[in-house]
C-alpha cells in the first residue's frame, strides 16, 4: 500500500521516505526531525590551566577551542531526542557561529536515519563556560596533596578497568584519593599519603606491566620539617627508556 504525507501529499520514495504519514522533508519544514531539549549549556573551565569538566573528569585541553570540541563530543548530544522515526542519531560535525569565548553559540550537524534515508540536521547551541579552577590548581594553590600517580601512554580502556578493579575493592585507597584529572596521553592521580600512591602504583605495574618511577619535589616546611611532594611515573616498559 503506497503511503503519503498528511501535510504535503507527497508519496513514499526512497529519498522522501513518509513514516507514520509524514515524509522527510515535512519533518525538517516541521523542526520536528530532532527534539532540542535544551538550547544552552553551562560548563566549568579552569581560569587557571584551561581544563574543562566533561561530567565528573576535568580534561586539560590548549583553551576555548579544545574546550567546545570536547563539549560537543561529549555533552550536546544529551541534549537533543530523536524525533519520530529517527535512528541512528549522531553528531556529524560542528562549527562556531561566533568566535571561542566565555559564550558561544554553536552550530551541530547531526546525522540521523529517517525511514531508510539518511539526513543531516543543524541545530544552534549556546555554549557557557563557567570560570573556575580545576581541582588540581586548587590542590596546588592550597598544597593539599602529598603524591601524584601520572600514568601515561596506557591503552585508556585497559587503564579504566585496572583502576575501577583496584578501587572497588580498596577501600583505604578510595579513601585517600584527592582527585584524579585526564592530561595529554593518560591520567594524574592525586592523593594525601605517599603510602597510597605506592600502593596504587604497585598494583598498577602488576596487572599492566607498567614501570614505576619515582622523584621528589620540595613542598614548604611542615611543623618545622622539610615537606616532599612525591611524584611516582608509570609507563609501559617499551617506553620507560
Amino acid at each position: 500500500m503506497t503511503r503519503f504525507c498528511i501535510y504535503c501529499g507527497a508519496e513514499d520514495t526512497p529519498d522522501n521516505p513518509v513514516v507514520e504519514g509524514v515524509c522527510l522533508r515535512c519533518r525538517i519544514k516541521r523542526g520536528e526531525i530532532i527534539e532540542q531539549v535544551k538550547r544552552e549549556i553551562r560548563v566549568d573551565f579552569c581560569k587557571v590551566c584551561g581544563a574543562v569538566r566533561i561530567g565528573y573528569k576535568w580534561i586539560d585541553t590548549n583553551g576555548f577551542n579544545e574546550a567546545l570540541h570536547h563539549i560537543v563530543y561529549n555533552q550536546l548530544k544529551e541534549l537533543v531526542k530523536p524525533g519520530i522515526g529517527v535512528d541512528d542519531l549522531r553528531i556529524d560535525g560542528y562549527e562556531l557561529v561566533t568566535s571561542a569565548s566565555w559564550r558561544t553559540v554553536v552550530r551541530v550537524y547531526f546525522r540521523g536515519i529517517y525511514g531508510g534515508k539518511e539526513f543531516v540536521y543543524p541545530l544552534d547551541f549556546i555554549v557557557y563556560l563557567n570560570p573556575t579552577k580545576c581541582p588540581r590548581c586548587k590542590m596546588i594553590e592550597s598544597g593539599e596533596f602529598e603524591a601524584v600517580v601520572q600514568i601515561r601512554d596506557v591503552h585508556v580502556k585497559d587503564l579504566e578497568k585496572a583502576l575501577e578493579k583496584i578501587f572497588s575493592r580498596d577501600k583505604r585507597l578510595r579513601q585517600d584519593l584527592v582527585d584524579y584529572i585526564e592530561v595529554k596521553n593518560g591520567i594524574d592521580i592525586y592523593f594525601y599519603n605517599h603510602g597510597a600512591a605506592r600502593k596504587l602504583s604497585r598494583k598498577l605495574s602488576n596487572m599492566l606491566g607498567l614501570v614505576i618511577k619515582e622523584n621528589y619535589e620540595v613542598a614548604g616546611m611542615r611543623s618545622g620539617k622539610q615537606r616532599a611532594r612525591l611524584y611516582v611515573s608509570l609507563k609501559p616498559s617499551n617506553l620507560s627508556h
